[in-house]
C-alpha cells in the first residue's frame, strides 16, 4: 500500500519492531512548517492508520487541487503510519512483550518508542499529531445520548505553568479544528475533550513538556459503524483541517487557546446496550434491575477476523447512563442458558428475557 504512493512522497524504513517487522516513515511536502504524525502505537487502534492512507490517496489523486498544492508548498509532513506492527499483527494494544508504548517514554525499553523519539528529535517538527481510537463508553454531556465521535487532547504539563506557549499552540489548533468540524459532523454525536489527567510516563505529556506542541486525536464511535468507515472519514477530515490551519494561520493559533476549554469534556456514561427494567430472581426474592452490556473485541489469528463478544458489565440502576441500543423489558424475566434467574458480571449475552 505504501509503494502505491512512492511517486508523491519518500518512503524510508526507520527501524524494526521487536519481532523484526519494518517501521516506515513517509515524508510528503516541501514547506517550512514541519508536522510529525504517527498512528497505531496501540496495535488494535487502526482508524488513524486508515485515515492516513485516505490522505495519501487524496494527495495522489488530486495532485493539482488548490488545497493539495497549498499544503505541499507550506508543510513538510512526516508520517509513521504503524508504530507497533507486532501489536497490529495480533490486533492487541501492546507490543510483542506486552509493553504499552504510550507508557514507555521514560524507561525506553521498546525499540518502537525509541525509533519514534529519535525521528521526532531528528526532524524537530513544529507540531505533533498522535492518533488513537477511543472506546465506545464516552458521551458528551449527561442529558441525552450524544456519543463522542471525535475527541481531542492537548496533554497536560507538569509544573507551575500548566498552559505553556507550546500547549497554547496545540490548544488553539484543536479549537480551530473542532469549530470547523462541528459544521460537517452528522446530527448524532459531537466532539469532546479527552481528560488531561497527567500521566508521568505518557508519550504526549513528555513530548509537550520537552517543547513540542502535541495534539492527541481520538477516533470515537458512531452508531452502527462497526468498521468505523464513517468515523474514519471524519477523522481524516479533522487531520486535513488541522493541516490547512497550520498552512494558513500557524503564527496566530495561540490566540484561540482559551476556546479549547469550551469543548465539553468526555463523560464515561455510555454502554453498547442496556436492558432496562429486567426482573431477576434469587431464591424467593425478586429484583428489578438494568443490565449494562459492552462489546469486547476478540481476534481470530487464523482467519484474521475480529468478533465482538457482548458481556454484562453492570447490574442495577442505570438510569443515568445511555446506550447505542436500548431494550425496555418492562419487568420481563431474566433466564440464562445455565438455568439461572439472575445474571453475573462478565456473563456473555447468551440469556433470554421472557
Amino acid at each position: 500500500m505504501i509503494r502505491k504512493y512512492k511517486n508523491i512522497c519518500s518512503i524510508i524504513p526507520v527501524g524494526f519492531s521487536i519481532e523484526g517487522r519494518k517501521i516506515f516513515k513517509i515524508k510528503w511536502g516541501e514547506g517550512k512548517i514541519k508536522v510529525f504524525i504517527w498512528s497505531q502505537m496501540h496495535g488494535n487502534e487502526t482508524t488513524g492508520t486508515r485515515s492516513m492512507f485516505d490522505l495519501f490517496h487524496f494527495f495522489f489523486k488530486k495532485e493539482n487541487h488548490d488545497l493539495v498544492k497549498l499544503l505541499r508548498k507550506n508543510l513538510t509532513i512526516f508520517f509513521i503510519p504503524m508504530l507497533n506492527p507486532d501489536g497490529s499483527e495480533k490486533f492487541q494494544r501492546r507490543n510483542s512483550v506486552n509493553i504499552d508504548l504510550n507508557r514507555d517514554v521514560i524507561r525506553l525499553q521498546s525499540p518502537e518508542i525509541r525509533i519514534l523519539l529519535y525521528e521526532i528529535e531528528k526532524s524537530y517538527p513544529h507540531i505533533l499529531f498522535n492518533l488513537h481510537d477511543q472506546r465506545s463508553i464516552y458521551n458528551i454531556g449527561d442529558k441525552f445520548f450524544n456519543p463522542a465521535l471525535l475527541s481531542f487532547l492537548s496533554p497536560s504539563v507538569k509544573g507551575i505553568v500548566k498552559v505553556t506557549s507550546e500547549r497554547k499552540k496545540a490548544m488553539g489548533l484543536i479549537s480551530s479544528i473542532a469549530k470547523k468540524m462541528k459544521k460537517v459532523l452528522p446530527k448524532i454525536g459531537s466532539i469532546g475533550r479527552y481528560s488531561d489527567a497527567p500521566f508521568p510516563t505518557a508519550t504526549g505529556d513528555n513530548l509537550q513538556k520537552n517543547g513540542y506542541p502535541c495534539i492527541l486525536l481520538e477516533a470515537g464511535v458512531y452508531p452502527n459503524d462497526q468498521q468505523k468507515e464513517i468515523i474514519r472519514k471524519y477523522n481524516a477530515l479533522s487531520i486535513l483541517t488541522g493541516f490547512y490551519f497550520l498552512s494558513t494561520k500557524e503564527k496566530y493559533l495561540e490566540k484561540n487557546y482559551k476556546s479549547y476549554f469550551h469543548i465539553p469534556e468526555n463523560k464515561k456514561n455510555l454502554f453498547d446496550k442496556i436492558y432496562r427494567e429486567v426482573q431477576i430472581q434469587k431464591g424467593n426474592k425478586k429484583f428489578l434491575v438494568d443490565l449494562g452490556i459492552m462489546k469486547y473485541e476478540e481476534f481470530d489469528p487464523v482467519k484474521k477476523n475480529i468478533h465482538l463478544i457482548p458481556k454484562i458489565v453492570d447490574i442495577g440502576d442505570l438510569s443515568n447512563f445511555f446506550a447505542y441500543e436500548e431494550i425496555i423489558a418492562n419487568g420481563k424475566k431474566f433466564f440464562s442458558q445455565e438455568g439461572k434467574y439472575f445474571p453475573e458480571i462478565g456473563d456473555k449475552e447468551l440469556f433470554k428475557i421472557i
